[in-house]
């Protein structure tokens, strides 16, 4: 476990030094990663490696068009211990309740759920930093009438083809480092992900965009929903 927890140290150095993360959010993500590891393994922490790659790369693309449209996360997409939080708290949470089960069955539910909120975080990502790069404005998913890009609660083809793609790529991602047979990695990350991320638009649409809620609450419900999802495909 020791050389596990410098591993994670070692890649919360990194996060930091590529200004993935701020200070405080590199130090939440080493606490994060070493209580994945300890309750679940390597393979757990590795789904959200994959999510944390995918979060740096579509954050940098195309940063300077994003923000000449006002619509690139600050702090030249930075992100700081609030972000780890809403959409990390989830899952880090899921794998201990995996630790802490006894009935071996239900080993499938924790696993599912954890699959499918990474596939939700990671779709939501996606679809937020590549569909605002759309050449049409958004449809508002309440009404489905156009709205200014950036508008929470906008929805695009083309977010929602990357955000699906992402959920499915975490999937595949899980089913290759050998957590779950590919039905039901596939199942829970495609379904869960992508009732997660629109959650995430409808509490945005609903919610955020009337200054109700912030972004990190409408991340950590959806996650939350996600979740759900995932436990109620490993059911079904």
């Amino acid at each position: 476990m020791f050389y596990k927890a410098l591993l994670c140290v070692a890649i919360g150095i990194f996060i930091y030094k590529k200004r993935i993360l701020d200070f405080q959010g590199s130090l939440s993500a080493v606490i994060m990663g070493i209580l994945v590891v300890f309750f679940a393994g390597l393979e757990w922490l590795s789904l959200m490696l994959v999510f944390l790659v995918i979060t740096y790369l579509s954050t940098k693309y195309k940063y300077k068009r994003k923000r000449a449209l006002d619509v690139a996360e600050t702090n030249h997409g930075r992100r700081s211990f609030i972000n780890v939080l809403a959409n990390g708290l989830v899952p880090t949470v899921v794998a201990a309740a995996f630790y802490f089960n006894t009935n071996n069955p239900a080993d499938l539910l924790f696993l599912a759920a954890y699959i499918a909120a990474i596939a939700s975080i990671t779709g939501d990502t996606l679809s937020s930093e590549l569909g605002v790069l759309s050449r049409g404005e958004p449809y508002l998913i309440t009404n489905f009438k156009r709205v200014p890009t950036g508008t929470d609660g906008g929805i695009s083809p083309l977010g929602e083809l990357v955000g699906v793609s992402g959920a499915l790529l975490i999937g595949v991602s899980a089913w290759a480092f050998g957590m779950a047979d590919l039905k039901i990695a596939a199942l829970a990350a495609v379904a869960g992900g992508s009732v997660g991320f629109h959650v995430d638009s409808l509490l945005g649409a609903i919610f955020e965009r009337k200054g109700m809620i912030g972004n990190a609450t409408v991340n950590f419900l959806s996650t939350i929903s996600a979740a759900l999802c995932g436990l109620f495909i490993a059911l079904i």
